[in-house]
């Protein structure tokens, strides 16, 4: 299916047309809004037949897989993209009002779709090194995006943040050297096939291999210890974006680990890597929440509950080492990862919009935002109890999901600091309410519309509590879509089945599919 690959090219068509009429602005912004607001239709299209036909392929270079550029869209891959397109949607109608004209002729709108092309092209690939480039292609556009404006803050966050990035690269393209070295093929269906036959010392050199790679996306997610970098950065990104920073980058690791970590990589002794991931999720649960207690800065707050709520989905892949409880525990995950993208880039745009209205994010100073801004105040409340975990919320199923799992599973210790987590994320939030929302203006400060700032707002909030009402119907796709992750066997037909995207050539030669598992490994 050749129109797998649409979420990836019409954003880098819009980036490019976008640098064309660059200093339009109403015309960049009514491309963008059109061009966005179809893909996000097709996302939905594409989850939906993804759904009744199974997982679509497309691979391109005229070479049959595992040769190819291989694009897979299964229904993990298609809810990702989906989400991601409506968290899009949300924060370029935000940004509109936001925007200044400087930032708008420093590319802001380019940069933003270049961004977006990578996260759906990283949910897309079928290539464990398409999958770096992936990630190098919506890196250049959040270094970019971060340091819009040029303030010395934004310069050093973003030299700080270009250096991790840089280092995750090298060790990213070292671990797929180690990986091709060991088994002969980087595309993630006959890795799957290959890995899982493995035994003995090339099991253990694969174990080492992805060991690396879990260095890699600990950092691109925000895991522990590797967490250091993202609170001093995502403060300062443009208002509007950092809502899209928050929703997306660091899940995109967090999807990295599932996809990489229980899909694909399955020889002897593969339990390793996710019993240390169990054990690193507990840390950046706690320490992720204790620094956000310590912040008096709403930005400040919500990026370190960014590394504490990474803590949750990472103990999901973790749980998934447990044969008995991997279903379960991987389609928790997944709807945990939506329910992040959704909640924390909504409570990033409220907290903008109640700076807006407020005049100020330092909690000491602002106050009665409950009269000055009622809207955003009920919507913050809304988000906050979903990060929360309070029903009827997303934040609420997730947890009680992720829970459970690990209580079939014997994990006590873990579900412990999960459970004393979501009520330091409680505490930690309602400090905010009562803040900025409850008590009374210390003194007049000038303030600005709002209104504008929290409509868009407002879709998300819907969202995640409309997926705490409506669970049935949700947990019934992401099941199918777990299932799909810990039985990869329909993802590894269906690549090895796909037509090329054009022909070979040579007509009177053909390619044969190669064995999935050949009796002489390279």
């Amino acid at each position: 299916m050749n129109l797998v690959i649409l979420p990836i090219l019409i954003p880098l068509f819009t980036a490019a047309a976008l640098a064309l009429v660059r200093g339009c602005g109403r015309v960049e912004k009514a491309v963008c809004l059109a061009s966005d607001l179809f893909v996000t239709g097709f996302a939905f299209w594409l989850l939906v037949y993804v759904d009744q036909h199974g997982p679509q392929v497309m691979i391109a270079g005229g070479w049959a897989a595992p040769f190819g550029i291989t694009y897979v869209a299964d229904r993990l891959a298609c809810v990702m993209v989906a989400v991601s397109m409506v968290v899009g949607c949300v924060v370029v109608a935000y940004t509109f009002t936001t925007v200044t004209k400087a930032q708008q002729r420093h590319f802001f709108y380019p940069l933003f779709h270049i961004m977006m092309a990578g996260v759906n092209w990283a949910f897309l690939t079928g290539d464990l090194f398409n999958l770096y480039v992936a990630f190098e292609v919506l890196l250049i556009g959040s270094y970019g995006m971060m340091v819009i404006g040029a303030s010395k803050a934004q310069v050093r966050e973003t030299m700080k943040y270009v250096a991790i990035n840089s280092i995750g690269a090298t060790l990213f393209v070292v671990g797929c050297a180690l990986i091709y070295a060991t088994v002969g093929t980087l595309n993630m269906a006959e890795l799957s096939a290959r890995t899982a036959e493995l035994t003995g010392d090339r099991a253990k050199m694969v174990t080492v291999a992805t060991c690396v790679l879990l260095v890699v996306f600990a950092m691109k997610a925000a895991a522990f210890p590797l967490f250091f970098w993202l609170p001093d950065s995502y403060p300062i990104v443009p208002p509007g974006v950092n809502g899209f920073f928050a929703g997306m980058l660091t899940k995109v690791g967090a999807y990295g680990l599932l996809r990489l970590f229980v899909m694909v990589f399955r020889q002897e002794g593969s339990e390793f890597a996710l019993n240390v991931l169990l054990v690193m999720s507990g840390f950046t649960m706690l320490l992720g929440v204790l620094g956000a207690m310590c912040q008096w800065d709403i930005r400040r707050i919500l990026s370190w509950h960014i590394v504490s709520q990474v803590g949750y989905m990472v103990m999901g892949v973790g749980l998934a080492a447990n044969g008995d409880i991997a279903q379960a525990a991987v389609a928790a995950t997944i709807l945990y990862i939506i329910h992040q993208m959704i909640v924390k880039s909504c409570l990033f745009l409220l907290g903008g919009a109640a700076e807006r209205a407020i005049g100020t994010q330092r909690l000491k100073g602002m106050g009665g935002g409950i009269d000055l801004a009622p809207g955003v105040a009920g919507l913050f409340l809304i988000a906050a109890f979903s990060l929360a975990g309070l029903p009827p919320s997303s934040g609420f199923l997730g947890k009680f999901l992720l829970v459970r799992a690990g209580l079939t599973g014997g994990h006590y210790v873990i579900i412990l600091i999960a459970i004393v987590t979501s009520f330091f994320t409680l505490y930690s939030m309602l400090k905010i309410w009562s803040y900025a929302f409850w008590r009374d203006p210390p003194e007049e400060a000038p303030r600005r519309p709002y209104r504008a700032l929290a409509a868009p707002s407002a879709v998300l909030c819907a969202m995640t509590v409309a997926m705490g009402v409506w669970a049935q119907p949700c947990m019934r796709y992401l099941n199918a879509a777990a299932k799909g992750v810990t039985d990869p066997s329909g993802y590894i037909e269906a690549v090895f089945r796909a037509p090329l995207l054009r022909p070979v050539l040579d007509p009177h030669a053909a390619h044969e599919t190669p064995a999935l598992v050949p009796e002489e490994s390279p």
